[in-house]
């Protein structure tokens, strides 16, 4: 069976937030994923094609593109999987039949199922994780609304839900969770909203499509500035269930104002970690009363956009409460048509087979396709017949501190780069840090860059032990390393580094390994491959332009490199 999972606006410009009735229509993170009798073909965001950051509407693009990499046909598909929004005006035409006609006449042999949004989130989870059966929990701003009857009211919002699941006993139990509670991620993402425009002394509308999206990780980064604060009892801005009435089934609420009348903060940093520090405790002790009440087991997979907080996720990974966590690379809604995709094969009961990397279920662009786009833009290049040999060169490169353009195998399916389409820098003077953000990123000071590490040497530069090969957690830089990779070494001495291995990313292993023999260091600094605003680099061609337009030294690109003019191969 092929199966095609899709998610975006169908005909309403879901990049704005209203439409011309005041409806809100803002739909973020739309694209399709393609599976052909259980095996995964490709996943991919539309902003990835269309070049529009978050790309929410209907994602035309993105079926070509699973559609061209399965080598199919629009008659081909026999299933389409539809993840539902939190909003109104979806369900208004899904009630009204236009989602169905416009997919019937794209689709004219496919059977259509539409799947709730956090279990889309949830299968997202489960189906890429290495374990048979275990507990899932998802958290997020808002998914699907749950009407009553015949449409009239709305009478619950999913923003919490939990289950089990056994893939070998086909068992997929799904739980909404309370109303009105857990609401994690519209806590945190109102909150970061009125910090972050007090940090740049602007005030910015919360419907803003520019920025809307982007204040929840900017507040993350600006909360290790506030690390020298102490928590304490008084700045608690949440309760648990067992602190109330109701006892039987864990719950969290939240106040909203963490800035209580009897403290005074100094700036807006302190801000950012007293709430950094309220979302990360309650979620922990959230998560350890579900767990004492057995409504989790030893096996968690974890989903939804409040996952994507790699602190929090740290914490949950050091509390030792669970034998194993699986967090995918796409726990917020670009996972959905993922997720939603992978339950259709789950229900037709087919096995799923997804590629050793989870992350990279782009196409593949072969060297032919290069080599042409290079000459279509007419660049001077040279190839490299050997691979090694040109990571041998790019290490060097990177040993003197250029700013090096990579891009190998399948591009990453979720919002980070993680060795395939990536900005690479020497990660050890602490000016580098800043030389990248002048020169190419242009983001604000306080955000960090993240790294990439040899598996194999975490230990010797990090204190927490567990392997994060999706930059899904936050570890603590070990001191006497500090100065040594000073670059993506964060203000409250942490790094959001990946863990690399040859099995899992076998061309940015062959580089750290060869930058380690002329550094002495297995780490690279790692930044998306796209500048500040714009969705990073999907195809060759996207990858050339940015070339051209960024202020960086190489492109390296299959068995490529390109040099800016000024620089010499010799």
């Amino acid at each position: 069976m092929n199966i095609l999972g899709l998610y975006g606006g169908f005909d309403w410009d879901a990049n704005k937030s209203f439409n011309e009735y005041q409806d809100l229509t803002w739909t973020h993170d739309a694209g399709a994923t393609l599976i052909s009798n259980g095996n995964h073909i490709s996943s991919i965001s539309q902003e990835r094609l269309t070049r529009i950051k978050y790309d929410g509407n209907f994602p035309q693009e993105s079926i070509d593109y699973c559609l061209s990499a399965g080598n199919l046909s629009y008659e081909d598909i026999d299933l389409i999987c539809v993840p539902s929004m939190c909003l109104t005006i979806w369900y208004k035409q899904y009630y009204e039949g236009t989602i169905t006609k416009k997919l019937i006449s794209l689709f004219p042999n496919a059977k259509i199922k539409f799947v709730s949004h956090h279990l889309s989130h949830a299968a997202s989870a489960v189906f890429s994780c290495d374990f048979n059966d275990g507990s899932f929990l998802v958290l997020d701003g808002a998914g699907s609304l749950l009407y009553s009857y015949g449409f009239k009211d709305t009478q619950h919002v999913e923003t919490n839900s939990i289950g089990y699941f056994n893939k070998k006993k086909s068992i997929f139990r799904f739980f909404p969770g309370i109303h009105n509670v857990n609401e994690f991620g519209s806590y945190y993402h109102s909150l970061s909203h009125k910090i972050y425009c007090e940090k740049i002394q602007k005030q910015i509308n919360g419907y803003d499509e520019k920025y809307r999206e982007s204040w929840d990780g900017k507040i993350m980064g600006l909360s290790a500035y506030g690390s020298h604060l102490e928590f304490t009892e008084d700045l608690k801005d949440y309760q648990l269930s067992k602190e109330l009435v109701y006892d039987e089934v864990p719950y969290v609420t939240f106040e909203g104002r963490p800035y209580k009348e009897n403290h005074t903060f100094k700036n807006a940093d302190e801000k950012a970690y007293i709430l950094q520090k309220n979302f990360e405790c309650a979620l922990l002790d959230y998560v350890t009363e579900l767990k004492n009440k057995s409504y989790l087991d030893d096996y968690i997979c974890f989903a939804g956009g409040s996952f994507l907080n790699v602190l929090g996720n740290s914490v949950l990974k050091q509390s030792g409460l669970f034998k194993d966590i699986h967090v995918p690379p796409y726990p917020n809604d670009v996972g959905l048509h993922f997720g939603a995709a992978c339950f259709g094969a789950f229900q037709n009961k087919e096995e799923i087979n997804l590629p050793k990397n989870i992350a990279l279920l782009g196409k593949n662009y072969t060297q032919e396709e290069i080599e042409q786009e290079l000459q279509n833009f007419n660049l001077d290049y040279q190839k490299y017949e050997n691979f090694e040999e040109l990571c041998e060169f790019t290490a060097q490169e990177l040993n003197k501190n250029k700013i090096i353009g990579w891009f190998q195998n399948r591009s990453e399916f979720g919002p980070r780069a993680l060795g395939s389409r990536s900005l690479l820098m020497h990660p050890g003077p602490a000016k580098n840090k800043d030389i990248m953000n002048s020169r190419v990123k242009h983001r604000e000071y306080w955000r960090p860059f993240a790294g990439i590490i040899l598996e194999e040497h975490l230990n010797d530069y990090f204190e927490e032990d567990f392997c994060s090969p999706y930059m899904l957690y936050s570890l603590t830089v070990k001191e006497e390393k500090r100065n040594e990779i000073a670059a993506i070494t964060h203000a409250d001495n942490t790094c959001r580094i990946q863990t690399v291995t040859k099995e899992l990313q076998p061309e940015v292993a062959t580089l750290i390994q060869k930058f380690k023999k002329v550094s002495g260091i297995p780490v690279v600094l790692n930044t998306s491959f796209n500048d500040n605003g714009e969705p990073i680099v999907e195809t060759p061609e996207d990858a050339i332009k940015a070339f051209n337009n960024l202020d960086i030294d190489y492109l390296v690109i299959g068995n490529y490199v390109v040099k800016k003019s000024e620089i010499s191969y010799l």
